[in-house]
């Protein structure tokens, strides 16, 4: 399934793809597998070599790895990450299979010529140690004969408000336009907000349109 990220660059707003491809590493005992949100370290050569974690850990990886969408060397990228846990309690880990994880950037909703908030499904979402909001989405999804069919994910500003407390409330709209595809099965997908892109807002509340109706979610913001 293909979904785009609605992005602002140079004050315009305009669509990115964004791969979800894997990587794979090696056979063996699945024993002590596990995932994590992280953000990816590239080398000079775009390989990856060590991942922060959400919880504050810092990982090692044995196995250095690159995908077609870890294009940039000496670089970040969101990503979920799986390894096999080190039984030694080692903090060099193997990797076993990374997938992309869009990071939403606030779009001021004066650049957004057509609103779309068609509805999904939101099964989680929580603030990390790390500073990033995660928000763990249910999408409806189907094949379509040509490939002209793409869901659309962003992040709509809709303004700060100041409470009585002082405290910068900043509110955010997911926007999620489904694009033509068919809604014939649901799959998850993972998008993370960082909270360094929200300026000097204390707190940010996010509004989502789901199935039954809209949600709103509030987090302090960890900067």
């Amino acid at each position: 399934m293909k979904i785009r990220i609605l992005l602002m660059a140079v004050a315009v707003a305009m669509l990115a793809s964004c791969e979800h491809d894997g990587y794979e590493s090696g056979d063996g005992s699945l024993s002590y597998l596990t995932a994590e949100l992280a953000v990816l370290h590239t080398a000079s050569n775009r390989s990856a070599t060590s991942a922060d974690l959400d919880n504050g850990t810092t990982l090692s990886i044995s196995n250095p790895f690159t995908t077609s969408w870890m294009a940039k060397p000496d670089t970040i990228y969101r990503a979920l990450l799986y390894y096999d846990v080190a039984t030694d309690g080692s903090k060099t880990v193997k990797a076993r299979s990374v997938s992309a994880v869009p990071v939403l950037r606030p779009i001021d909703k004066n650049k957004v010529t057509q609103m779309h908030t068609d509805p999904v499904g939101v099964e989680s979402a929580w603030a990390a140690k790390s500073g990033y909001i995660n928000l763990s989405l249910l999408l409806k999804a189907g094949k379509t004969d040509g490939e002209d069919a793409v869901q659309t994910l962003g992040l709509v500003d809709c303004g700060t408000t100041v409470g009585d407390d002082g405290k910068r409330t900043r509110h955010l709209k997911l926007y999620h336009d489904q694009g033509g595809v068919p809604e014939y099965y649901t799959v998850q997908r993972y998008a993370s907000i960082d909270t360094k892109d929200l300026g000097d807002a204390d707190v940010v509340s996010i509004t989502v349109n789901t199935y039954g109706g809209e949600v709103t979610k509030t987090f302090e913001c960890n900067k």
